[in-house]
């Protein structure tokens, strides 16, 4: 035992020397607790919303916030990912007066689409009730929508851009913690003056994004101070133009779309083919298992950036001793809480009432293809940060097409267990693949099962040499 503790102190003496080894766990840390803090918000919102206006009110505001985040991805056009790889950059190389000209480039661009899309939504507002959704999510959730475009597209970009310069616990709050937190002050304060209603979740969300939009806007003018005030060296890099940076984010957007498409197919389409109330259960149950890979998105969001820079920097020891650290790292602070929640689905799901309790055979299933994304690591956001964006694009639209396909054949037949199935599948062909692609790009595999693959991954000590 007393063997055992010197080892481990030995190795961590390493890896705490390690500067962006040391920046990945500060940062890692930073970003868990905070996203921590907007798991929470999000169950208290889903708690209350079903607890005080019922299963199918939950199902109508978790269709809006899916085509407002539809409409997000549409309007920025991957520029949010796209500004987290050039500021990256810029920030590594020290040219910090591209920082605010790339950005300032980027925010007026989606801000033109975003409005643009948000006059086409609420015209046909109408249209989308009816045929698409056949009356189960009212044109006037739609129409609010279309308002929220700009603001949630701006929020995105601020995000983004907080992220690349390492403003983690800033970068968070703008992009998740934010919102939740106003929409859910909002409801409280509400309850003595207004009836409950579908229609005032969605009102109070709108101000929510609103308000959190603005708040990102003044820490991004306070923290670009200095950028804007740098001045462009003598024989300096010549600026990145509007051209190039879409070049650059038009793979990156299909890749953004396709994760969307993952991330939220199954929804549409159980509104599609199922009513409201069954959207707000499944909302419940996958929210569930996606609580499972808090720690993965925590450590990603920490690690894109990272990736960006030591690739920049063509480090490529560094980036596989990174990968090597962040695939055990990952295993271990996500995989036992996966099991944990696979175990006692029923009663997790029966905290939010009886009619969440009899799906709990959906949160297995979902949690089974998260297991897989475990133990084959960050695999796409390494892809995407690294040059190999279109594979990674490729590898999302094809597990976005299955997953389409999926869903449209086993809903009508199993219903909201078939939308499980199919999102599990498509979730665990998409990192298999990324995971094969990625060890042909960088001679080493991603994945990590321990015990059975020590022998094939990279090891830190293998990186060294």
């Amino acid at each position: 035992m007393h063997a055992l503790k010197l080892a481990w102190q030995r190795q961590w003496g390493r890896l705490n020397k390690d500067r962006d080894v040391h920046e990945v766990i500060r940062g890692s840390a930073f970003t868990f607790l905070f996203r921590l803090l907007g798991f929470v918000l999000l169950y208290l919102l889903q708690f209350y919303i079903a607890r005080e206006y019922g299963a199918e009110s939950l199902g109508i505001y978790s269709l809006t916030l899916t085509l407002m985040n539809i409409g997000m991805v549409l309007a920025v056009l991957g520029t949010d990912t796209a500004i987290i790889r050039f500021l990256s950059e810029f920030r590594a190389k020290g040219s910090l007066y591209q920082i605010s000209e790339v950005f300032n480039k980027v925010v007026l661009w989606a801000t033109l689409i975003s409005i643009v899309l948000g006059v086409l939504l609420y015209v046909f507002s109408e249209q989308m009730s009816a045929y698409v959704f056949a009356g189960e999510l009212p044109a006037e959730a739609l129409r609010v929508v279309a308002w929220m475009l700009p603001f949630v597209s701006l929020a995105r970009l601020y995000a983004s851009a907080f992220r690349a310069l390492h403003r983690v616990v800033i970068s968070i709050t703008v992009d998740i913690v934010g919102m939740r937190f106003l929409h859910l002050a909002f409801l409280f304060i509400a309850i003595p003056f207004f009836e409950p209603s579908t229609m005032l979740l969605i009102q109070l969300l709108a101000a929510a994004v609103f308000l959190n939009a603005v708040y990102g806007m003044g820490q991004w003018y306070v923290t670009s101070r200095g950028f804007r005030n740098s001045v462009q060296p003598t024989g300096g890099e010549p600026g990145v133009g509007l051209r190039e940076i879409i070049a650059v984010a038009l793979p990156m957007y299909l890749s953004a779309s396709m994760e969307l498409i993952m991330t939220w197919t199954d929804m549409i389409m159980l509104g599609i083919f199922t009513d409201a109330k069954t959207v707000g259960v499944y909302s419940v149950v996958i929210r569930l298992a996606m609580v499972t890979g808090f720690a993965l998105i925590s450590i990603n969001t920490i690690l894109s950036p990272k990736f960006s820079e030591l690739y920049a920097r063509n480090d490529i020891d560094g980036l596989k001793k990174m990968i090597a650290f962040a695939n055990r790292l990952i295993f271990f602070t996500s995989a036992p809480l996966n099991l944990l929640v696979a175990i006692f689905a029923v009663p997790l799901l029966t905290f939010f009432g009886e009619e969440f309790a009899s799906e709990s055979l959906v949160l297995v299933i979902l949690c089974m293809g998260q297991f897989v994304n475990f133990c084959t690591g960050s695999v796409i956001p390494l892809l995407t940060m690294t040059g190999h964006q279109k594979t990674a694009r490729n590898i999302l639209v094809c597990s976005a097409a299955l997953n389409i396909i999926g869903n449209a054949c086993l809903i009508p037949l199993y219903g909201i267990i078939g939308a499980a199935i199919a999102t599990s599948i498509s979730l665990i062909c998409r990192d298999l693949c990324a995971s094969y692609w990625a060890s042909k790009y960088f001679g080493f595999r991603t994945w990590y099962i321990p015990f059975l693959s020590e022998k094939y991954s990279v090891s830190l000590q293998e990186t060294r040499s």
